[in-house]
């Protein structure tokens, strides 16, 4: 029997003049005699075709196939629908097309491609959504059409491409993307998405009627799961909320529209911003996270969806987004700023567990979240089973390896050293330290062995790289020189940004572990200005590359930092300096309104640079008031930070606020006993000038 694609190939050939009658009939009756062979097969074999002209005869051929069976699916529909039109109220129609598809075909305009609309179930600011029936494929489908006016050709290609990052997507938690594309429409090509129709609720109709905790988290649970396989495929979905969520009759949970997806690879500056100063939207302001809500493009990655997730979360426990400030801009204000309200406080029966898996899903900061959808789906079923969830302090190894990932030495430093902390103080359980720097070697060596079959994979490399930078930074914390391991963790960052030199992360990776590095070699005395300008160089590429790296522009400013305080006296003024760091980190904390380090910074350089004025006899007021200022918001962001309470001690002191110094010198000692003698110092000289105003 002829493969019906073969069979209309040699007609198209026919109907083109490509080969005779004759030649057709030959090639025929040697396949009724050899079965086991093609009809293209002979057309190649006896030179009637080549190769080029049967691939683009065959391309033609799919095509007509295709057209055929869609006018025989209409054609039976019209039959339907004049069966329809004929039949008594309420009969019988047909077995095979629902009734309500008929009866929809004959409406004026219903018909797009090989899809009848039956009815518009969601509408957004770019799309509608139907139900639909594919004629086809006879089955119920969603089919969402890009509306002509919602973003123009480059709106249509985000939406295209969308579908294209989702179409490789099974799992059962998913509702499959099934076709994409254009089809003209009142003579403009109008583009659309079809994905599996699934018969249900979205997750805000279902809490609309009430919902136990412990079934929103089951919920959540298996969506987080879904989402997890997506990321896997290296697609974010960036626009999770209850409505995105729907609950099938069969009671399983279907993550839906990826509308506005973008694989994670490709994530960059040149992509549209989130959020632009003109606050055009993409995305939900009351779910998205904060770095959308800034335009961070280069940062929406797994961990924005984890937030989402968790807003999602907050909406079913709270019966109500946690931000809602009537608007876009003012939502997404909130969004970056406001503190998260306790879920418990608008339904006092969520559990204490599930609340703390809320608060950290929807961490401000990043870094600070979990790691993955499939983290916040464990900590769920622990909760689900009853088994405690995850403690603040089991987190600190990833979070310190996600800081450095995400460029910020140092609040990865700062991980680190909390880990040796809750060595010291017997919280960090049987691992140990040289546990978890046995971790970070089994990983090391597990990465080493994918190297040597992928050399050129960037992902693999950089990982590695972290790996190696974080055995540096804790081994210095604990006393080891950590020259040998900043050496290779360095040696994968220069491979890493000869894979990829476009690549701002690769760039920022490599100045971090020459700051890191040179900062521990000037400790021992030497010179490392060659190293920071090194590093500079990099800082200086990143930011040219992409002007929205907020940690390029942060540590570019700790390396001026570092050159200012490196000056000898009478070497130079390193005012400039401060004033370049100040800059700098002026820009980041523009750019990442959550992230401490950049607020605690920028009043350290300016409690610095109030000091050198000071003693040059200048007036140095309103330095010391606007450190305070800075410092308040690090101390708001994370109250964890010993060198933000301890500067903000010193410049409340030079301001002759006696008590707000006592007060932040003792929250220092709580946060780091180990430096009682100097602390204790400044507390005691800080009670005497209070007492001596008393007098």
């Amino acid at each position: 029997m002829i493969d019906p694609e073969e069979a209309e190939i040699g007609i198209l050939a026919l109907e083109k003049g490509m080969i005779v009658q004759e030649a057709l009939n030959e090639c025929l009756s040697m396949l009724a005699e050899e079965s086991d062979r093609s009809l293209v097969e002979l057309f190649r074999e006896k030179e009637l075709l080549t190769r080029e002209q049967i691939d683009a005869l065959r391309a033609e051929a799919a095509r007509r196939i295709k057209d055929r069976s869609q006018n025989e699916a209409l054609a039976e529909l019209g039959d339907v629908a004049a069966t329809v039109d004929a039949a008594p109220e309420g009969g019988p129609v047909s077995a095979a097309i629902p009734a309500e598809v008929a009866r929809a075909a004959r409406e004026p305009g219903s018909l797009f491609a090989k899809y009848i609309r039956v009815q518009e179930v969601g509408r957004g600011s770019t799309a509608r959504v139907w139900k639909a029936w594919d004629a086809e494929k006879k089955r119920w489908v969603a089919l969402k059409l890009f509306d002509d006016a919602g973003g123009g050709a480059e709106g249509v290609d985000r939406f295209l491409k969308s579908a294209q990052a989702t179409a490789g997507l099974s799992h059962p938690g998913l509702a499959a993307v099934l076709e994409a594309g254009k089809h003209p429409e009142n003579g403009v090509a109008r583009a659309y998405i079809a994905t599996e129709f699934v018969e249900g609720e979205t997750l805000d109709q279902v809490r609309s009627r009430g919902l136990a905790p412990e079934r929103a988290a089951e919920l959540v649970r298996d969506a987080a799961l879904a989402v997890q396989h997506a990321h896997e495929k290296g697609v974010i979905h960036r626009d999770l909320k209850p409505r995105n969520l729907l609950l099938g009759l069969d009671g399983r949970v279907r993550v839906t529209d990826f509308g506005l997806t973008q694989f994670a690879a490709t994530l960059g500056p040149s992509d549209d911003s989130m959020l632009s100063r003109t606050i055009n939207v993409q995305g939900t302001p009351s779910y998205m996270s904060p770095e959308q809500a800034l335009g961070r493009t280069g940062d929406i990655r797994e961990r924005s969806d984890v937030y989402s997730l968790g807003a999602t979360l907050f909406f079913l426990l709270a019966g109500r987004p946690p931000f809602d400030a009537g608007n876009a801009m003012k939502t997404c204000f909130a969004v970056v700023r406001e503190p998260l309200p306790p879920p418990s406080q608008l339904n006092p029966q969520v559990p204490r567990d599930l609340e703390r898996i809320v608060v950290r899903a929807m961490a401000k900061d990043p870094v600070r979240r979990y790691e993955s959808a499939k983290a916040l789906a464990e900590d769920l079923d622990r909760f689900l089973h009853g088994v405690p969830v995850l403690s603040d302090d089991q987190m600190r190894l990833t979070q310190g390896l996600a800081a450095l990932h995400a460029g910020r030495l140092e609040e990865a430093i700062h991980m680190f050293k909390e880990l040796l902390r809750l060595e010291a103080t017997g919280r960090l359980g049987q691992l140990g330290i040289k546990g978890v720097v046995r971790q970070l070697e089994e990983g090391e060596a597990g990465l080493s062995l994918a190297i040597q079959q992928q050399l050129k994979n960037y992902e693999i490399r950089t990982q590695r790289g972290v790996y190696r930078f974080a055995r540096a930074i804790i081994g210095s914390l604990d006393g080891s020189d950590p020259s040998a391991s900043c050496k290779s963790a360095l040696d994968d960052f220069v491979v890493s940004a000869e894979l990829r030199p476009e690549s701002t992360p690769a760039r920022v990776n490599r100045a971090n572990v020459l700051i890191f590095g040179g900062r521990y070699a000037r400790d021992t005395g030497k010179d490392v200005s060659s190293v920071f300008q090194m590093a500079l160089r990099d800082l200086d590429a990143a930011i040219a590359f992409d002007q929205t790296c907020s940690p390029a522009y942060h540590n570019r400013g700790i390396v001026y930092f570092y050159m200012a305080r490196s000056l000898r006296k009478g070497a130079g003024d390193p005012e400039p300096f401060y004033r370049k760091a100040i800059d700098d980190f002026s820009r980041a904390a523009e750019l990442e309104q959550t992230y401490a380090y950049v607020f605690k910074d920028l009043g350290v350089v300016k409690v610095a640079l109030a000091k050198q004025q000071l003693a040059r006899g200048l007036k140095v007021k309103s330095l010391f008031v606007e450190a305070v200022a800075h410092l308040d918001i690090a101390c708001s962001l994370n109250a964890s930070i010993y060198g933000a309470f301890y500067e903000r001690g010193q410049a409340h002191f030079a301001l002759k606020e006696f008590r707000a110094a006592i007060k932040d010198f003792k929250r220092c000692l709580e946060l780091d006993p180990s430096r009682d003698r100097r602390v204790q110092a400044l507390i005691e000289e800080a009670q005497k000038h209070l007492e001596t105003r008393r007098i």
